[in-house]
C-alpha cells in the first residue's frame, strides 16, 4: 500500500490554491496476483474503472509467446472528489462554480495517476495504454466539459464520443502511455455501461435476452432483447456503495460486508477481518434483509418499537447501528431499482440477469430476495458478474496490446450503434411501480 497526497502540488505549494495540511491523502488499496510477476511480459496496459466512490484499476501483462493477456495486480482507492458530494448531481451543482470545477479535474487525474503510479511499481518498461470507463459526470469531469446539461432537463452531455489521449494528460511520467475513454450511450448510462456490455459480449448472443444492472450510484440498465440495446438510468442514490448511511462506509478494510442474524445476534464478516468501522453497500442490504426476515422490521420497512428510536446495534458496543432512516434509504434505493428493470423490460421474460458495479462482486443473492428488488419475471438466472466496466477495460487492454484495437472500437461503436435510450421519468407506468415497490 502507497500513500500520495491528492492535492495534486507534489510538493510545489505555491501553485496549491489550498494549504497542504488540508490535503486528504490517497490511500491505495493492492492486491498482488499471486504468481503474477513469475514470467517476464512484453507489453504492459492498465485498466480503470472511474466510478463515482471507488476507483478501481488493473494491471494487464502480455506475452508474445502466447499472445494472451493476464490481470497481474490491482489496486483501488476512493475518488476523492467526494468532498464535493458523494453522488453527482451534488457534483454536478458544485461544478458550475469554476474553481470547484477544476479543482475535481485536478483529485481525480491524482487518484488516476496515483494508481496508475502504485500498479507499475514493479514494471520495467512503460504502460502502453490507460483504458478508462465511467459514468458519464465522472467522464465530463475528468475531462472538464460543461456538466451543466447534464443537470436538467433534457439532459445533454457535450460528448458522447470515444477518446484516445496522450498519458501526459494525467501526469509527465506518463507520457508514453496512450488513454482510450470508453464512449457512452446518453447522460446518465456512461462509459461504466457500455464497458460492461462490451465484457459481457452480448451482442454476439441474439437469441438470448440479456439484462445489466450496475448497482452504483446512478442505477444503470441496459436490456438487450436480440436487437436493441434499450439502456436507461435510475436514480438510486449512493447507498449501495455505503453512502448516506449513518454508518455506511465503501469497501475497504473494518467494512462489514456480509451479516447473518442468529437468534437475534448479528455475525459479521468484516473486510481484512479487524474491528468493523460501519456498512459497506452488501452489508447496508443484507442487514436489512437480515431484519426483515426476523421480524425486526416489517413489511412496511418500520422497525420494532424496540428499536424504533435508537436503531438496531450491529456490534456489541452499539457504535454501528441501523437507523429507520437508513431503511427508509434502502426502501427508496431499491424501489427505484425495481421499477426500473420492471419498465425497461416491459414485464418480459430475460434469459440472464447480470448484476455488475463492486457491489454486484461481492453480494449474496439468495440473501437479499426477499428485498423485492428484483422483479419476479427475471430471477431466473441472475449471476454476480463483478466490475464488468473494469473488465471491459481489460478486456480492450488485451486487444490494443495484442494488435486488435481496430476490431475493439468498432465492437464498441456497434454497442452505441443499437442502443435506445429509454426516458423513465416520461413513463406513467414507472410512477407506479415505484409507488409499489417500496414496501418489502
Amino acid at each position: 500500500m502507497n500513500i500520495y497526497k491528492a492535492h495534486g502540488c507534489m510538493g510545489n505549494c505555491y501553485k496549491c490554491p489550498r494549504k497542504c495540511s488540508d490535503a486528504e491523502a490517497i490511500e491505495i488499496q493492492s492486491t498482488l496476483i499471486d504468481g503474477s510477476f513469475d514470467k517476464n511480459y512484453d507489453a504492459y496496459g492498465i485498466a480503470v474503472d472511474l466510478g463515482t466512490t471507488t476507483i478501481a484499476a488493473a494491471l494487464v501483462g502480455i506475452s508474445n509467446e502466447d499472445n494472451t493477456g493476464e490481470v497481474l495486480d490491482t489496486a483501488s482507492c476512493v475518488n476523492h472528489q467526494r468532498r464535493y458530494g458523494g453522488d453527482v448531481i451534488s457534483r454536478i451543482d458544485k461544478a458550475s462554480d469554476s474553481f470547484a470545477a477544476s479543482d475535481m479535474q485536478m483529485l481525480v487525474k491524482r487518484d488516476i495517476s496515483g494508481l496508475v503510479k502504485e500498479l507499475s511499481r514493479k514494471v520495467r518498461s512503460s504502460i502502453d495504454i490507460i483504458c478508462i470507463a465511467g459514468n458519464t459526470t465522472m467522464i465530463h469531469l475528468l475531462r472538464k466539459y460543461d456538466v451543466s446539461g447534464l443537470g436538467k432537463y433534457p439532459y445533454t452531455p457535450q460528448s458522447l464520443e470515444y477518446e484516445v489521449l496522450s498519458g501526459m494528460e494525467f501526469d509527465d511520467a506518463l507520457s508514453e502511455s496512450t488513454v482510450f475513454i470508453f464512449p457512452g450511450i446518453a447522460a446518465f448510462v456512461g462509459g461504466d455501461i457500455v464497458a460492461g456490455l462490451y465484457a459481457l459480449d452480448v451482442l454476439s448472443n441474439p437469441d438470448r435476452s440479456s439484462l445489466l444492472l450496475d448497482l452504483g450510484t446512478n442505477g444503470e440498465i441496459a436490456f438487450f432483447d436480440g436487437s436493441v440495446i434499450h439502456a436507461t438510468s435510475t436514480a438510486a442514490g449512493p447507498v449501495f456503495e455505503g453512502v448516506g448511511i449513518s454508518c455506511g462506509v465503501p469497501a475497504v478494510k473494518g467494512a462489514i460486508k456480509h451479516i447473518n442474524i442468529k437468534n437475534f445476534s448479528p455475525e459479521l464478516d468484516i473486510i481484512g477481518g479487524v474491528e468493523p468501522i460501519g456498512l459497506c453497500g452488501t452489508g447496508v442490504l443484507e442487514a436489512v434483509s437480515e431484519l426483515l426476515r426476523v421480524g425486526i422490521i416489517d413489511d412496511t420497512g418500520l422497525l420494532s418499537e424496540k428499536y424504533f428510536e435508537k436503531g438496531y446495534p450491529l456490534t456489541v458496543t452499539g457504535d454501528i447501528k441501523l437507523l429507520q432512516n437508513d431503511i427508509r434509504s434502502v426502501q427508496l434505493a431499491k424501489a427505484a431499482i425495481y421499477s426500473g428493470l420492471y419498465t425497461v423490460t416491459n414485464g418480459e421474460n430475460v434469459d440472464n440477469l447480470f448484476v455488475a458495479g463492486g457491489f454486484g462482486s461481492h453480494i449474496h443473492m439468495d440473501k437479499i430476495m426477499n428485498l423485492k428488488m428484483f422483479p419476479k419475471d427475471i430471477t431466473g438466472n441472475i449471476l454476480a458478474a463483478g466490475n464488468t466496466s473494469l473488465k471491459g477495460c481489460i478486456r480492450y487492454v488485451v486487444e490494443h496490446l495484442t494488435g486488435n484495437s481496430r476490431k475493439a472500437l468498432w465492437d464498441i461503436e456497434k454497442i452505441c450503434e443499437v442502443s435506445q435510450v429509454v426516458q423513465l421519468a416520461e413513463l406513467d407506468r414507472f410512477d407506479s411501480e415505484y409507488i409499489e415497490a417500496i414496501n418489502f
